[in-house]
């Protein structure tokens, strides 16, 4: 089920950097959709980690951003399965407002990226964006 699949209006997805954004706390992930969204990231979200998977079947993304606690499955098992969809060089953000020893120690052995606690600092999260993709949200297709 496509949840949402928005793109700013000054971009075309076909040259947008495009994020799975995937968090079962719709408010957050709209959020973070829109926050991307106004920055010209292409984004896709998704409320579950099958949903997700279900969409890189059959869609290619150039990044991820993905909660730890799905209703389905766990995310950080969720973004292992990314990691080996994306290879080494994507990026793939994990969120949680779980900070636990557990969840950190797990961030490096699944393919994270960057770790973010809840709530999210948007400033520092479109900066981090700007560096792993260059410096606007613009990708080279």
């Amino acid at each position: 089920m496509v949840v949402s699949d928005s793109t700013s209006a000054a971009g075309d997805v076909a040259t947008q950097t495009r994020i799975l954004i995937v968090d079962d706390n719709q408010g957050v992930a709209k959020a973070l959709s829109r926050l991307l969204t106004d920055a010209n990231y292409a984004t896709q979200v998704s409320f579950s980690g099958s949903e997700a998977i279900a969409y890189l079947e059959d869609h290619e993304i150039d990044g991820a951003v993905v909660d730890v606690h799905l209703p389905d499955m766990n995310g950080l098992v969720l973004t292992q399965a990314i990691r080996q969809r994306l290879g080494p060089d994507k990026p793939i953000v994990v969120l949680s407002g779980d900070t636990s020893m557990e969840v950190l120690n797990s961030l490096r052995h699944v393919g994270a990226t960057y770790f973010f606690s809840k709530p999210v600092n948007a400033t520092h999260l479109l900066n981090r964006f700007k560096e792993w993709f260059g410096g606007s949200a613009e990708a080279s297709h």
